[in-house]
């Protein structure tokens, strides 16, 4: 017999005041799959294939047992799966679900004493990343989880004093809010761009203030207008502003798809390629993870020269990524070129600092009156075409003149070089 209710729905109505990462967590279990199990006591230790969502599991009854003193009885289900790659999380885990005599689903846990996504969580944001394994760390499941978790974190921080209340109904997927403050402050979370301002349009008329807070942005063109009372904003954006980008490393981790390898490069061996004392591959190719991790460095503030390196490094990304995209026939890509207006501030920024080590020029173009720009940051020389400030600035006149390295096919290698020079090592979170 398969149960009735078998729902995470269900669960939240009779659960709704635990405390909001046990919600999550449960929000991920295989609810769909947990619903087809045969559960007649005739089923122990059968094997059962199901398909969900395109993946493949399987579901296998390990024991019957009646708890008399709660009137329900007690399924253990074993679920395994490899997964679907990035979209699906890989299973191999016993479940207990609970359910009334005439087959009314009650409650459902995870059987071991210790929740494997609870020991991910500790993991991550005791930064030891390294100590997961990649196949139950590096899925969009777990990534979204562990995002929710980090951005309520960022949420408290940032709108303090406002006291602030997890919302009882609040999930990874659905229309309440993550944090409220009464009907003055709603704050909701999505990790994609597009789905945070779709959440933000329709919260809006439900309180005074509505803040969608997004992790990484969705990377074609979608809606961003909002009515009156509703705004958007990156966790980046919120940590740079806000917290001195006390979480920059955990969401740049998660931006780049808990890959934490990324930050074992020598800058030293880096910045001789881009000086173009070594000579490096003639393209590396930009990924995903690149281009998350730059538009989010482009939404925080520039207060220091290892900022602006890496932040230009970032505008070269985008401008690699934007031309590969143009060429494969995405021309939409071309509303990203927004990057620019950052540059140019960027290059005020630059203009007005004392730090040592940066040179502003520009150099003529073979477009009429739009020269190049060109800042020199330690040697490696970052150029920009359609910078307004451009016009502005002195001719190298001979004196200065480009280095002749192209960073654009090798942007990855950019981001990487300026990613550790920016970065300093910080305790891990007890």
């Amino acid at each position: 017999m398969k149960l009735r209710n078998v729902t995470f729905a269900n669960w939240l109505a009779s659960h709704g005041s635990k405390d909001a990462r046990e919600r999550w967590l449960r929000e991920l279990y295989p609810w769909p799959l947990l619903a087809q199990v045969e559960y007649d006591e005739s089923h122990v230790g059968i094997t059962h294939a199901i398909t969900y969502d395109e993946v493949e599991y399987t579901a296998t009854l390990l024991s019957v047992r009646w708890q008399p003193a709660r009137g329900t009885f007690r399924y253990r289900v074993r679920v395994d799966s490899e997964g679907l790659g990035w979209h699906a999380r890989s299973f191999a885990d016993d479940y207990d679900v609970c359910a009334a005599p005439d087959g009314t689903f009650v409650t459902l846990f995870h059987a071991k004493s210790e929740e494997p996504l609870e020991k991910i969580a500790r993991a991550f944001f005791g930064r030891r990343w390294d100590s997961l394994p990649t196949s139950t760390f590096n899925t969009l499941a777990v990534s979204r989880f562990l995002a929710a978790c980090l951005v309520g974190r960022l949420a408290e921080e940032a709108f303090a004093p406002a006291p602030l209340e997890h919302y009882p109904g609040a999930r990874l997927f659905g229309g309440a809010p993550m944090l409220a403050h009464g009907d003055e402050l709603w704050i909701g979370y999505r990790f994609f761009s597009e789905d945070a301002y779709i959440w933000a349009r329709r919260n809006a008329s439900r309180a005074g203030r509505v803040v969608a807070v997004y992790l990484a942005d969705t990377k074609y063109q979608f809606r961003t207008n909002l009515p009156p009372g509703a705004e958007v904003r990156s966790a980046s954006e919120l940590d740079g502003q806000m917290l001195a980008n006390r979480y920059e490393d955990f969401i740049r981790v998660l931006l780049r798809r808990l890959d934490a390898s990324v930050s074992k490069r020598d800058p030293d061996l880096l910045r001789d390629v881009l000086s173009g004392s070594t000579e490096a591959s003639p393209t590396v190719a930009v990924s995903e993870s690149d281009v998350h991790e730059a538009l989010a460095a482009l939404k925080t503030p520039c207060r220091s020269k290892d900022d602006l390196r890496y932040q230009l490094a970032a505008a070269v990304v985008l401008n690699a990524w934007i031309e590969s995209e143009r060429r494969l026939g995405y021309p939409q890509r071309k509303r990203f070129y927004a990057f620019k207006q950052q540059v140019d501030q960027l290059a005020r920024w630059a203009l007005a600092s004392s730090d040592r080590g940066i040179v502003l020029w520009r150099e003529d173009s073979s477009i009429p009156n739009s020269p190049i720009l060109f800042v020199r940051v330690d040697n490696v020389d970052f150029s920009f075409h359609a910078i307004p400030l451009a016009r502005e600035l002195p001719d190298g006149g001979g004196q200065l003149a480009w280095s002749g390295v192209r960073l654009k096919p090798i942007a990855p290698l950019v981001l990487a070089w300026a990613r550790e020079l920016r970065a300093s090592p910080r305790p891990a979170e007890r």
